[in-house]
């Protein structure tokens, strides 16, 4: 709160701010509410507890926090806070907006939307970097740059790519395909030359959505050049960054230290959107919300990552119309696999935690998805015990 106070001063703003744990101080009366929550756990080691619970069966995550056992995990484990949080939304603030930035991030802007009247939207800046790596193989600026896109969050098609008006898209896919395969794009290159479509959210998020995650059976042969997550996650390295980087906040906020200011916005451009939704006018996005036709072959209720246009009305998905077929294949498995999901967490049920495990691209068969269950179960203890 002491940085804040300061930059506060700085630009000699008007903003009044209040730091509390009182959930119902914080949310009495409020237009728009960002949620970062994270069930990492300290230094990231509850999520560390999956990725090794998992190994023995097999399973070697890259990320696991959408996707895959560990993804699942999290899913039960973040999606009734969520739940619990727009239910006390409902009474405090009912007409408020709920900004959201924690994974899995279409289960749980689903769960919101299924089980409370209020409005949540889901930031993520996966395409915003997408864009990026059009423009270096375009050899173009990323201003130029124009694209359609649907799919669900980390699990994104390309379906369309302009520059100043004009179709690139066969240039920019002859190009990536020619160029030698990048760091961290190989599985998306592979994708594209079976799919004739880009996929955002680079190899170590998309390749769990596929069976090609379990070509690997222990943390030396994971392919495309990618690491186990669990070799990722160093306790000792984190809670050292993380006490340095508590001491230079800590410095700022005393005055001790120079004043860091953001000189340029984070692609999600918080401020701009809540702008937006309050005041208007409106602004188009690439955000997370729920399909209402605007993807003419997914569920109207499905959660979906697109344009949408952001303002006082809230965010109106733009239409795109039909996935190619080898999208939606794909993509409508994702979708019913996160609904069973959102309801096992909502429901407390086991059944429908093993159903959701089974539809997992990562599991191979119903007895692994249920010994899969109870190995994450056993390392997470009380957080998972209600579906023993």
């Amino acid at each position: 709160m002491g940085r804040g106070q300061r930059i506060n001063r700085h630009y000699k703003s008007r903003l009044k701010i209040v730091a509390t744990k009182d959930r119902a101080r914080a949310l009495d009366g409020a237009d728009a509410a960002i949620a970062s929550i994270g069930v990492h756990g300290p230094s990231k080691q509850w999520h560390k507890l999956d990725v090794e619970a998992v190994a023995q069966f097999g399973i070697m995550q890259t990320t696991g926090d959408t996707v895959g056992p560990s993804g699942i995990s999290q899913g039960l484990r973040i999606i009734p806070i969520f739940v619990d949080l727009a239910k006390a939304m409902e009474r405090y603030c009912p007409g408020c907006f709920l900004l959201n930035h924690s994974n899995p991030m279409g289960p749980i802007c689903r769960a919101v939307t299924k089980t409370s009247s209020i409005p949540i939207i889901g930031y993520c800046h996966n395409v915003a970097g997408g864009i990026g790596t059009f423009a270096k193989v375009l050899g173009a600026q990323p201003s130029e740059l124009d694209v359609v896109v649907a799919g669900v969050n980390h699990m994104i098609w390309l379906l369309g790519l302009r520059r100043n008006g004009q179709d690139v898209y066969p240039e920019f896919r002859r190009k990536f395909l020619a160029e030698k395969p990048r760091a961290t794009r190989m599985f998306t290159r592979e994708l594209m030359e079976l799919t004739g479509l880009y996929m955002f959210g680079g190899d170590r998020h998309i390749i769990e959505f596929f069976p090609q995650a379990r070509r690997a059976d222990k943390p030396g042969n994971i392919p495309y050049e990618m690491q186990w997550r669990s070799d990722m996650i160093d306790g000792k390295k984190l809670n050292k960054e993380l006490t340095k980087n508590t001491s230079k906040l800590v410095d700022r906020a005393k005055g001790k230290a120079p004043l860091l200011v953001q000189r340029e916005m984070s692609p999600e451009a918080m401020g701009l959107q809540i702008k937006a939704l309050l005041t208007g006018p409106d602004k188009v996005h690439v955000v997370n919300v729920t399909n209402n036709g605007a993807v003419t072959n997914l569920p109207p209720w499905a959660l979906v990552e697109l344009k949408s246009i952001v303002g006082p009305h809230g965010a109106r998905p733009v239409m795109v119309g039909e996935l190619p077929a080898v999208a939606a294949r794909w993509t409508l498995a994702q979708i019913y696999a996160h609904e069973l999901l959102v309801d096992a967490a909502i429901e407390g049920s086991r059944e429908k935690a093993i159903q959701a495990l089974a539809s997992d691209p990562m599991i191979r068969d119903f007895d692994e998805a249920r010994n899969v269950l109870d190995a994450m179960i056993k390392a997470q203890g009380r957080r998972l015990a209600r579906f023993r």
